[in-house]
């Protein structure tokens, strides 16, 4: 009879912890979702409109919630600042392209950067003629290093292009406070745990949330980099480079035409070159072949067919 009330009580308790459980997992999921407007991965757990729609009521935001979302969206682009990311290519027409590299390199590490890639290419007798190197150097002193690469060589074309990250950075910014404060919420609900079944379900939340705000901080830190940082091409040549698409008239479309027709000059040239041999080799066994044949058909007179007798009777010949 004790044990009575026991048996009754112990399911309604299981059942609301499950239901505490739930309840805690819904506020961090609605907490997570209004940390950032644009947090899709924390607030994948809960969807105010499917609960509205379960309930068969409609959920109308606040009047003043997009007043309050813009500001706070405004303060803090205000607070970070504008965000640039700016980058730069130049080719340059030098006398020595191994010379003019190292000179690069040294500029790059004068102004603080780094040399990202380096390619040369040699001609036929082995110098190099053609190559590239890119260098990465503190967007602040992206000017000045262009300004010291110009006197490497003649540049022959420059473009740079800067673009405006600021809402993306903040946006990312945001998300990745906030994915980092549901994780933490995460945490200390599974370090409660008390069920075997909590703790499967809240270890699989804790995976997931934390999946996604190692993305979230993946993607801040390389806006950072693009943002601190500038890339800088340098196409390097000994000879003139080709013009930009566009730029030109007459005398650029002869000096290209005259160049594909000296380019297909070369490849027939080339295809001669290599089909000769073996047209010379198949002469020599085919001649002297055709002139046997063709002796042996001059000693050998050719058979001419007498002609035809006719078949019917012979007519009787008049007498003289």
């Amino acid at each position: 009879m004790n044990n009575q009330p026991h048996r009754h009580t112990s399911p309604w308790r299981r059942h609301l912890a499950g239901a505490t459980l739930a309840a805690l997992l819904t506020v961090g999921a609605l907490s997570a979702c209004g940390g950032s407007s644009g947090d899709s991965a924390g607030a994948s757990s809960y969807t105010p409109s499917d609960s509205a729609a379960q309930s068969g009521s409609k959920v109308m935001p606040a009047a003043g919630d997009t007043g309050t979302k813009a500001a706070s969206s405004e303060a803090a682009r205000a607070n970070v600042g504008q965000k640039l990311a700016r980058r730069a290519n130049l080719q340059l027409k030098v006398t020595a392209l191994t010379e003019s590299a190292q000179r690069i390199r040294s500029i790059a590490t004068q102004q603080n950067g780094a040399v990202l890639s380096e390619e040369l290419y040699s001609g036929a007798a082995g110098n190099s003629t053609s190559g590239s190197i890119t260098i990465s150097v503190p967007s602040a002193s992206l000017d000045a290093t262009i300004a010291l690469i110009e006197k490497v060589g003649d540049v022959q074309f420059r473009t740079s292009s800067t673009e405006d990250v600021t809402g993306t950075y903040v946006d990312s910014e945001a998300r990745v406070k906030s994915m980092t404060s549901s994780v933490a919420r995460i945490r200390e609900l599974l370090s409660k745990a008390t069920s075997v079944g909590d703790l499967i379900t809240l270890e699989n939340e804790l995976s997931q949330r934390q999946a996604d705000l190692d993305g979230l901080t993946a993607q801040l830190a390389n806006l950072k980099d693009s943002v601190t940082m500038s890339p800088i091409t340098i196409s390097l040549s000994t000879d003139n480079f080709d013009g930009p698409v566009g730029a030109g008239g007459f005398l650029s479309g002869l000096k290209a035409g005259w160049a594909a027709f000296t380019g297909s000059l070369g490849v027939l040239v080339t295809a001669v070159g290599a089909v000769l041999p073996f047209a010379v080799t198949l002469g020599l066994v085919v001649a002297p072949l055709v002139w046997w044949l063709r002796r042996r058909r001059a000693g050998h007179p050719t058979f001419v067919a007498p002609p035809a007798q006719p078949t019917g009777p012979v007519p009787p010949s008049s007498a003289s």
